[in-house]
């Protein structure tokens, strides 16, 4: 059975295959060990670590207040802010 040459609505149930949903896949997706793995390669060629601390909620709310003020990432504010009062000269 072949479509009329005027019907432009319907579509050809012969031409492929009806594709799937979403993103195709390749064959390469990595598990999360592998993906975790290369993170902290990543950061350790950066040259950085990561520091978890425990701060009262007062000193977070004046830290994001002080970031957006300043337009810097609390990363930068918090770094500059460890070299200047912890690695200065005495």
């Amino acid at each position: 059975m072949t479509k009329q040459i005027e019907d432009t609505r319907t579509g050809d149930l012969l031409e492929g295959a009806i594709r799937q949903r979403g993103r195709p896949s390749t064959g390469k997706a990595m598990t999360g060990a592998e993906r975790q793995a290369l993170r902290r390669k990543r950061l350790a060629v950066e040259g950085k670590k990561t520091l978890t601390v425990k701060v009262s909620i007062d000193v977070v709310q004046a830290l994001a207040r002080f970031t957006h003020f300043k337009d810097e990432t609390k990363d930068e504010v918090i770094e500059r802010l460890i070299r200047t009062q912890l690695m200065r000269k005495r």
